[in-house]
């Protein structure tokens, strides 16, 4: 069943959804949504806590009475869905980027793993035959070390791997969010500007 999440920002104008505004902590309009673009912090949010595909999101933004005019909402929506667009699209770019170093990595880090086990088995059979301490140290150093060395590309193909999928879905799922602009004056009425 679909349901509606909102999301409810208070700003000083339209502009700090894009762009950081100089805001001081000593004033009441230091929040998370203005100490950077609110549009970043929104978006984290949404990447974090994401909303089934059935799911509507809207973006609640109060603004100053006299900032309020009609068509903002159509106006911001355009704007908002375009922003998440782009950066979702930057963030695809750099994903396919790491994802190429992490396969170039893969394969260095395999050829690696093998020489330097192959390094440690042959320091081994060398310190069987003579006892000493310093050969068996430097045949478990090299063993640790090889295991290291596959370590990073592991990581990259699955946790990386994983993380990066379940962020595209929902990056993509938050391209349909509305935006509904509603005045200071109205949002004292209608409730807090905390997350829902």
């Amino acid at each position: 069943m679909a349901t509606t999440r909102e999301f409810i920002v208070r700003l000083d104008s339209p502009d700090q959804l894009f762009t950081a505004q100089p805001v001081s902590p000593m004033s009441e309009s230091y929040t998370e949504y203005t100490a950077q673009p609110a549009m970043d912090t929104v978006r984290d949010l949404l990447l974090m806590h994401s909303p089934s595909k059935a799911d509507e999101v809207e973006l609640i933004v109060a603004l100053p009475d006299e900032m309020v005019r009609p068509g903002m909402d159509a106006e911001l929506t355009t704007a908002v869905r375009r922003w998440i667009r782009v950066q979702n699209t930057i963030e695809g770019e750099s994903t396919r980027a790491g994802d190429a170093v992490g396969r170039r990595l893969f394969i260095l880090g395999v050829l690696a793993f093998f020489v330097l086990q192959l390094a440690s088995i042959t320091a081994r059979k060398y310190g069987d035959t003579v006892d000493n301490y310093a050969v068996d140290a430097v045949a478990e150093g090299l063993g640790v070390i090889s295991w290291v060395m596959l370590w990073f590309p592991v990581q990259i193909f699955t946790v990386e791997a994983w993380r990066s999928s379940i962020r595209r879905r929902r990056a993509q799922s938050i391209e349909r969010m509305t935006v509904r602009v509603t005045s200071h004056t109205a949002m004292a009425v209608y409730g807090s500007p905390d997350l829902d």
